[in-house]
């Protein structure tokens, strides 16, 4: 902690030669206005010019003494755990400052009276400097250093909310690379039994039904290229989702025929809202694989969306052979599952649901629930996903 400290003064930029010249010079112009219009006899027997320049040599020393002022707090930093003996230590080093500030004050007096033909103050001991003037410059020293205090408090604030800002982009990108990563693994692990599978009833239709084997051929190339494409991200829209799952389906469907149904229930609502990449894929696949494995009947499937209470709700159920135990608690979900959860976790922390539940006329249904948020619309993305993949 102490050491980014160190480095963040470091950092400070205080203002310069030039700048600290035209404050003095600003702030020792107000004070002799306030003096002009006060007390200033109304027939004044000098030039304003020359009392200007006189006041002036009170000011104009701090100028360059500054610099050295607020190098001086920043190694003694005032407002550290070692305030106290800091404070003394500037204390103590405002007797040679102010001493230093007197003699330059007398050196300009003395050019000042020489430019202007007057002759140079006798009272004024070069080296003895008055006990009033010493206070002055001693006023003057303390609020230079509460100025560099102020300074250095500021930039360092600054410093640590850029950092801040810095670290939360980082963070942001570091996330963002993860998700991508995550995105890149689940293209990678693309259920190998079933691309198999898929090949192998493509080759026995090659001889039995060639047509069937050509279609089969196309909706898996589809939906490679759809799983595959490198421009998705985390997220895309429930539209697209919608198709790239459809492909799947078109694809299952060319293995179960008329023994498997996919119904669609989505509200006009949620079609634009964001979802996880390769979300309903696997619920889909899950409830085909496990939930209708074994059943004698009509396969049925159906994809539902809703908004409840600000969110996303989604829903995939099938009539197949429910649950293999009654308690949901002790069911152990597969990979593809469990990398569904792991990423809504990562995406969605204390903003999400996952649940599974038997339902009464049998059968399973998976409730997927997250924040409702939207992409900015475009028309050239609305007609990109209006041509969807299942329409080929």
């Amino acid at each position: 902690m102490r050491g980014s400290l160190t480095k963040a003064a470091n950092k400070v930029r205080y203002p310069g030669p030039l700048a600290l010249l035209v404050v003095w010079t600003l702030i020792g112009s107000m004070s002799y206005a306030r003096y002009y219009l006060q007390s200033r006899p109304a027939n004044p027997s000098v030039s304003i010019l020359y009392e200007w320049l006189m006041w002036l040599t009170c000011f104009v020393p701090w100028s360059a003494l500054a610099l050295i002022v607020f190098r001086v707090e920043s190694r003694w930093p005032l407002g550290s755990e070692k305030w106290s003996s800091n404070l003394a230590a500037m204390a103590i080093l405002s007797l040679p400052f102010c001493y230093v500030a007197v003699e330059i004050a007398i050196g300009l007096s003395f050019i000042i009276d020489t430019s202007f033909h007057r002759p140079f103050n006798t009272s004024i001991s070069w080296w003895k400097p008055k006990l009033a003037e010493m206070w002055v410059m001693m006023m003057i020293y303390w609020s230079v250093v509460a100025a560099a205090y102020t300074i250095r408090s500021l930039m360092q604030l600054h410093e640590r909310e850029r950092e801040a800002a810095q670290l939360a982009l980082e963070k942001s990108m570091l996330e963002s690379s993860l998700h991508q990563a995550e995105l890149e693994t689940l293209r990678t692990k693309l259920n190998p039994h079933f691309l198999f599978n898929c090949l192998q009833n493509i080759s026995v239709l090659t001889k039995e039904d060639p047509k069937t084997a050509s279609q089969m051929l196309v909706r898996l190339g589809d939906l490679l290229r759809t799983a595959l494409r490198k421009d998705s991200g985390p997220e895309t829209t429930l539209t697209s989702e919608i198709a790239l799952t459809q492909s799947y389906v078109a694809v299952e469907k060319m293995r179960f025929g008329d023994r498997l149904t996919i119904l669609f229930d989505i509200d006009p609502k949620t079609e634009r809202a964001l979802v996880p990449t390769f979300l309903l894929q696997p619920l889909v696949e899950n409830a085909i694989v496990h939930g209708l494995q074994g059943a004698h009947r009509l396969g049925v499937i159906s994809v539902r969306s809703t908004i409840q209470n600000g969110n996303l709700m989604l829903a995939v159920a099938d009539n197949g052979i429910g649950l293999p135990v009654k308690d949901t608690a002790d069911l152990e979900i597969g990979i593809g599952l469990n990398s569904t959860c792991e990423r809504l976790r990562r995406m969605y922390p204390n903003q999400h649901s996952f649940s599974m539940r038997a339902l009464p006329e049998g059968g399973t249904e998976v409730l997927v629930s997250f924040p409702l948020h939207f992409e900015s619309v475009h028309p050239e993305s609305i007609a990109h996903e209006q041509t969807s993949l299942v329409d080929r």
